[in-house]
């Protein structure tokens, strides 16, 4: 019987231990790459320039004199914080929401903005609505 000699690598436990960790350290770059690359491309826009994220970080409780042409809730995000942002003639202005002048001006623009939509609502050059609705279907 003729025995032949084949080379064969023997692995220990510890280099088996060593390849696997380089290859979840690839994978864990690999992944780290592609997060970033996910980011940039969140974070710029199409033309190339950074978007920002606005939001008031901060409040003021002094009431606006400038004339003010609407408003936006903003609900608590860090580093966002609760605020009116109103809208006024000069850029938003972040105000208090619990300053009492801040919910009086609110009221005074729903109520505006209520009677600018019955206006609308009963226009006559307005196209006329249609008499069915989804809230009142008979079908079942």
């Amino acid at each position: 019987m003729t025995m032949y000699a084949i080379p064969v690598k023997i692995l220990k436990i510890q280099d088996l231990s060593k390849e696997h960790n380089m290859q979840a350290n690839q994978k864990m770059m690999m992944s780290l790459a592609a997060m970033a690359v996910i980011m940039s491309v969140m974070i710029m826009g199409t033309n190339g320039q950074i978007k920002h994220i606005e939001c008031c970080t901060t409040v003021s409780t002094r009431e606006i004199t400038l004339p003010i042409t609407g408003f936006k809730l903003q609900k608590r995000n860090p580093p966002c914080v609760n605020a009116v942002i109103f809208f006024t003639t000069e850029g938003p202005r972040c105000s208090h929401w619990k300053e009492s002048w801040v919910k009086q001006k609110i009221q005074e623009l729903k109520k505006i903005q209520l009677q600018v939509w019955d206006m609308k609502m009963n226009s006559t050059d307005s196209t006329p609505l249609s008499t069915a609705s989804p809230y009142n279907s008979t079908s079942a």
